[in-house]
C-alpha cells in the first residue's frame, strides 16, 4: 500500500476551514516529528485488529493556512 499523495499521483486541493484560502501540504505528519523522521524506517506491527488496520491504511498529512497561520492534519487513503 501506498499514499497517493506522497507519491505524487494525486493532490490535496484542500481549503482552509477559518478564512476559505488554499492551504499548503506539508507532508506526512510523522515527518515532522524529528530531523531524520522522513528517513526512518516506518514500523509495521503484523498483529493489528480490523481498526486498526483500517486506520493504517491512511496517511496522515499536515496542512498549513499561510493566512491565518492554522494548521491542520487530513487523512488519505492509501491504495
Amino acid at each position: 500500500m501506498f499514499c497517493p499523495v506522497c507519491n505524487g499521483i494525486q493532490s490535496l486541493h484542500e481549503r482552509c476551514s477559518s478564512c476559505d484560502s488554499a492551504i499548503v501540504d506539508c507532508g506526512r505528519s510523522s515527518d515532522l516529528t524529528g530531523p531524520y523522521a522522513p528517513y526512518g524506517q516506518i514500523d509495521v506491527d503484523p498483529l493489528r485488529n480490523e481498526a486498526a488496520e483500517q486506520a493504517a491504511r491512511a496517511c496522515m498529512h499536515m496542512l498549513y493556512c499561510p493566512t491565518c497561520n492554522q494548521a491542520t492534519e487530513v487523512s488519505v487513503m492509501e491504495w
